[in-house]
């Protein structure tokens, strides 16, 4: 199994991590994101997943990318696109456009300096079910990136894809509470590999940890990764957030234009 770079007929997939400055601040962002729903539902955008979340609040939860201070001001977002033509000719749009003016003229965050993004190449798992026109909401979303161990990244790379891929496919069919279970690499970050994670709620999150097949899956990725140095990152999803195959998934009324 191998990886090539994203192309313009491969999904591109963003994570984007917002550091504002204050609890207001962040909560007008994620109002402006929220506000924009309807423009990026419209399937003519190309755009399938649009999730906004913030660290997780509940006492010893694993917040691994945020920075200390800013469990309050962070936001975060998984975009999937299906080209990085779509988010090129997404960027062009006026509702995008307008969406960073009003965050500049209100002084939000600054672009340059405050958002962190990386881009991604879908490997494996799934983002929604198949047959689903949309993931249902989610109560937690979890990032969880692993660094590879350096002796021959491209063959660790395949072996950690292929032993998580084969999980995704045993969790797809047995856990209907992790509703997201999905594999991505990284062109210019060839050394890591970040899952991206949905649950419907803390306990399917619990049972997911439990079984045999997650214990046998965690000791078969040993001899891939550099194991100390594993992020987990656990999000509260927010509401506006869409997570589906296709573009816009199950789609609202009132879709604006592009």
């Amino acid at each position: 199994m191998s990886f090539t770079m994203a192309s313009d007929s491969k999904p591109l997939a963003l994570v984007v991590l917002i550091h504002t400055k204050s609890r207001e601040n962040r909560d007008r962002v994620v109002a402006l994101n929220s506000s924009n729903i309807p423009f990026f539902r419209n399937p003519s955008t190309q755009h399938s997943t649009r999730t906004i979340f913030t660290p997780a609040t509940r006492p010893k939860a694993q917040l691994g990318m945020v920075p200390s201070g800013e469990a309050s001001t962070l936001v975060g977002l998984v975009e999937i696109w299906s080209s990085p033509a779509a988010f090129s000719a997404v960027k062009q749009t006026p509702t995008y456009k307008s969406f960073h003016s009003s965050v500049a003229k209100e002084r939000l965050y600054d672009p340059a300096r405050d958002m962190e993004i990386s881009e991604w190449i879908p490997a494996a798992g799934f983002v929604a079910r198949k047959g689903e026109k949309e993931s249902p909401k989610a109560g937690i979303v979890m990032l969880a990136k692993f660094v590879l161990k350096d002796n021959d990244l491209s063959a660790n790379r395949d072996g950690l894809v292929g032993v998580l891929g084969k999980f995704c496919d045993w969790v797809e069919q047995n856990e209907p509470g992790t509703l997201t279970y999905h594999v991505l690499v990284s062109e210019k970050n060839p050394s890591e590999v970040l899952m991206f994670e949905r649950y419907k709620d803390l306990a399917a999150l619990g049972v997911h940890g439990k079984t045999a097949e997650f214990k046998a899956m965690f000791r078969g990725t040993g001899r891939f990764i550099q194991g100390k140095k594993t992020v987990l990152s656990e999000w509260e999803e927010l509401d506006g957030s869409f997570v589906a195959n296709t573009p816009g998934g199950a789609g609202i009324g009132g879709q604006a234009k592009l």
